[in-house]
């Protein structure tokens, strides 16, 4: 994260068995990635692999670049990975 900028709000897109465990990985990809958030906000929401298209064209129209595919999206989850949305920064 650039030094001059107060913050920033991240979505973090993980595949879990519950939201708690979902928010623990998200955590740990933060960490190792040097981020350490001050908090998490609600809701934590539960997105069907099968929706990811419908959901990024709804929440992320803007953005859509930046997300994978919905073939993508599910072989990432499959294997464990967290995604992050486009970074917002504030001051």
């Amino acid at each position: 994260m650039p030094l001059d900028i107060g913050g920033a709000y991240v979505s973090c897109y993980v595949a879990s068995d519950n939201y708690i465990n979902a928010t623990k990985l998200a955590l740990k990809k933060l960490n190792s990635d040097g981020l350490y958030p001050e908090e998490i906000l609600q809701p934590i929401n539960e997105i069907e692999v099968s929706s990811w298209g419908k959901y990024i064209h709804t929440t992320w129209p803007d953005h859509l670049d930046w997300f994978p595919n919905c073939i993508k999206f599910e072989l990432a989850m499959k294997s464990g990975c967290v995604l992050y949305s486009p970074f917002a920064y504030y001051d």
